[in-house]
């Protein structure tokens, strides 16, 4: 029973979750349920694992669990970083044609209405919504508030936001104001670029040392040793197994905290 809980357990932590902005086929009959590619990738993940299970033990399929379920943190964080990435940049681009209507002469509405034609992805739905929310008189630094609760740069959208409601408050060029936030956004774009490329060497030096142990084994089974025998025979060393693969995967995750943390 604990063998298959940890087997269900890793399923649902590794299987690929359908995208929210998948674009529908032009046959929907014949496209693949996201539904049904889920399940499979459950019954595929689970019976892989059961065979493990059958073919060792317990111990080994909770470090199997344990590495995977790392493995798919380490994935999700990576997406995470990619998604910030590329929705700063098309941010940068919609500000920079923004800013260029607007020097211009062009209403604000209509110039938030052409950045989004300009531009693709979450941004260009974020400026459309902006734009309708204007020419319907509603509040638009409250629509970029409710952008910012689901958007992976929070942070700008907000900024964005202040400088709508200082334009609006105290009659500001929004132009002006508009281009401040481009500098702003321009300016923290390189120096995550600067701080992103200090950082490579950690992580390098951090993926180094999580795979010591490995080499160690490695080297054991060289000089005779036969470690391995040890961790896959049961017992004491099936526990052993579990507990180190458990610490690796920790101090591996704890480390991407933290390179994350500076990152931001």
């Amino acid at each position: 029973m604990s063998a298959a809980a940890l087997a269900l357990a890793l399923a649902l932590l590794t299987a690929p979750r359908p995208s929210r902005h998948r674009l529908s086929a032009r046959q929907p009959v014949r496209s693949k349920s996201p539904r049904l590619s889920v399940a499979s990738g459950l019954a595929l993940t689970a019976i892989m694992l059961s065979l493990v299970a059958a073919a060792t033990s317990v111990g080994v399929v909770a470090a199997v669990a344990i590495v995977g379920a790392t493995v798919e943190i380490r994935r999700r964080s990576r997406k995470r970083r990619r998604s910030r990435a590329a929705e700063a940049v098309a941010l940068r681009g919609a500000l920079d044609i923004l800013v260029g209507e607007l020097r211009v002469g062009a209403h604000p509405v209509a110039a938030f209405g052409v950045a989004a034609e300009e531009t693709d992805g979450v941004v260009a739905a974020a400026l459309r919504t902006i734009a309708a929310r204007a020419r319907l008189g509603a509040d638009v630094a409250a629509g970029m508030l409710s952008v910012a609760r689901h958007s992976s740069l929070p942070g700008q959208w907000e900024r964005l936001a202040v400088c709508w409601q200082l334009a609006q408050t105290h009659g500001l060029a929004i132009g002006t104001l508009m281009e401040t936030a481009q500098r702003d956004l321009v300016e923290r774009q390189r120096f995550s670029s600067r701080v992103e490329a200090g950082m490579a060497g950690a992580r390098t030096t951090a993926a180094v040392l999580s795979g010591l142990p490995v080499i160690g084994i490695g080297l054991g089974q060289l000089i005779g040793a036969d470690p391995l025998t040890f961790l896959l025979s049961g017992g004491f060393g099936e526990w052993l197994l579990v507990i180190g693969v458990l610490l690796a995967c920790a101090g591996l995750l704890w480390c991407d905290r933290i390179i994350c943390a500076v990152s931001r």
